[in-house]
């Protein structure tokens, strides 16, 4: 298949232009109020440029896309419910990033900062600590974390590092999934010193990333709670004296050295929410409202520049959900798949190194099929409830942009009956993965707090012309991708609103700078904004809202997939 060389058009220059003027005003787009694949193509091929940098949040790129889903707010007409009147949200955020300096020691030996241990910043469901500094700390070994069976006594655990082995999936073996464990044993260990769970060989290469690439809300660290570690399993059996496997929980270790700590700095750019209203018609029904979300952000770009065919050659053949996927070593024959899909595409293009992050599917089509959703909503008939739009900033650092709106929501609280988010839209054929197709969709948290939601989604679908063959399985309970926790929806289901998470899936070019406009899916993309466009108009129209019939969460505990 020909792959299309464009990488900018004469949309996207315009519109960046116009970005970084002083007025921070923008060239009108030339769409339709229709949801088509052409606009969806237009829009991505200008937020999902080299020059919009990844669009990190608090760079420049995501200041820049911010103003640009505002500006086409404003051309729609529709009304701003951000902060003083204005489209914008803006979020507390700061870089917090584990100093370079920080220590952790074994008996003289120095243990190596993210390959053998790494601190875990804190966040809205993790309360942790972001120092701890102390000589000949005592180790005592916690058991298997999420191993409800095997408790440490809380005493036992004052003032010292307690070690965890690493979970075990739902296939009963070890796995690198560990944020809901650590996160439960941190809150039942309150006095430890720090909390260190063996899985840092287990984690896939989004997770490792993230545990570099720092960033939280100021001002979100409450007390004095212990300091969170992921640690290899050498360095777990460094720490313990014995493996694991022969351990029993209570079971002394040695002393270490601790000297950790994390750096914050203002973000170059504020870090924005978008929000904006589709005023309901209904006089009785109108101060209510449905939300529809997707997240703005991506990862920035890389330090240093790699070849993008390679890359997708050994993607290809490697890392079927990209950055979600751990690889090891090609084999003979796995090299020689690799270097025949880079030659083929040598024979279309010249090599071309690549740095940028675009993030075209994660989530510029969320962002973009939510764009679409507001030009359609904005030029029909209005719904009896309102739509309340928000594009989530800094979704890639930890959730922080929902953690904020949810906390400090610019409409009453519980005047949001639902919220519908979007992630990952793009894609979902079968060459991205094996259960793809026209008529794939993921659909995660339906029916956790609301059965009445979960059936919506399902009677909407039975009225389409062609269906969705809707893929319930990631919702599982304890599924390992635990999906159900790593989007923006979670935040506004903590809180106790009902959800529904709608994904067309990973793939290869998931959290790698090959994530681009010419290998997005725009029929499938349009496709799902208008599924996800009539689930919100029947969602609006009800005479009832959705029932809450599930228990809610505790909004601070540990998510659980």
């Amino acid at each position: 298949m020909k792959i299309s060389l464009v990488r900018t058009s004469q949309f996207a220059f315009a519109f960046v232009a116009a970005a970084c003027a002083p007025t921070n005003q923008l060239q009108p787009s030339h769409t339709t109020p229709a949801i088509t694949a052409a606009d969806a193509r237009a829009r991505i091929y200008a937020i999902a440029d080299d020059s919009m940098k990844g669009r990190e949040a608090g760079g420049i790129g995501n200041f820049m896309m911010t103003n640009y889903i505002a500006h086409e707010m404003s051309r729609l007409g529709l009304e701003p419910a951000g902060e003083n009147g204005t489209w914008f949200q803006t979020i507390p955020m700061v870089r917090r990033i584990v100093d370079s300096t920080s220590t952790l020691s074994v008996d003289g030996r120095s243990l190596e900062l993210f390959s053998e241990f790494s601190p875990l910043r804190p966040s809205e469901t993790l309360r942790t600590s972001t120092v701890l500094d102390g000589k000949a700390i005592p180790v005592i070994y916690g058991g298997r974390a999420g191993d409800s069976l095997n408790l440490l006594d809380p005493a036992d655990a004052a003032g010292k590092i307690v070690v965890l082995d690493a979970p075990l999936g739902a296939s009963g073996s070890p796995t690198g999934v560990y944020a809901t464990p650590l996160a439960l044993s941190v809150a039942r260990l309150p006095k430890a010193a720090a909390v260190a769970v063996a899985a840092l060989d287990l984690i896939t290469p989004a997770t490792a990333n993230g545990l570099r690439r720092g960033a939280g809300l100021s001002g979100n660290i409450v007390g004095a709670p212990p300091l969170a570690l992921v640690i290899s399993q050498s360095a777990a059996e460094m720490m313990t004296g014995a493996p694991l496997s022969s351990l029993r929980t209570g079971t002394r270790g040695r002393s270490v050295d601790v000297n950790v700590r994390f750096i914050e700095q203002p973000v170059a750019f504020p870090a924005r929410n978008v929000v904006a209203i589709v005023r309901g018609s209904d006089p009785a029904l109108r101060n209510e409202y449905v939300a529809i979300g997707a997240h703005s952000d991506h990862l920035g770009m890389l330090a240093t520049p790699v070849d993008h065919d390679s890359l997708k050659a050994y993607n290809r053949i490697m890392r079927p959900e990209g950055a979600q996927t751990r690889s090891g070593a090609p084999t003979a024959a796995q090299w020689t798949a690799i270097r025949s899909i880079r030659d083929s595409l040598r024979r279309i293009r010249p090599p071309r190194m690549d740095s940028v992050y675009n993030g075209a599917d994660d989530d510029g089509s969320g962002s973009v099929a939510l764009l679409e959703i507001a030009e359609s909503l904005a030029s029909g008939a209005r719904p009896r409830r309102s739509i309340l739009l928000v594009w989530h900033t800094a979704e890639e650092a930890g959730l922080l942009g929902s953690a904020w709106f949810t906390m400090h929501t610019t409409v009453p609280h519980d005047s949001i009956t639902a919220q519908l988010n979007m992630d990952m839209v793009g894609r979902g054929t079968l060459a991205d993965l094996p259960i793809g197709g026209p008529r794939h969709l993921e659909v995660i948290g339906s029916r956790r707090l609301s059965t009445d939601l979960g059936n919506v989604v399902d009677s909407v679908n039975t009225t389409r012309k062609v269906p969705y063959l809707i893929d319930y399985q990631f919702d599982a309970p304890r599924h390992p991708l635990n999906r159900y926790c790593r989007s923006d929806h979670y935040m506004y289901a903590r809180t106790g609103i009902p959800i529904a998470y709608m994904s067309r899936g990973y793939h290869q070019d998931y959290h790698q700078v090959t994530d681009e406009p010419q290998y997005i899916s725009y029929d499938g993309l349009a496709n799902v904004a208008g599924f996800v466009h009539d689930v919100a108009l029947s969602l609006a129209n009800r005479n009832d809202r959705v029932r809450v019939d599930k228990p809610k969460p505790d909004p601070f505990a540990p998510c659980r997939q």
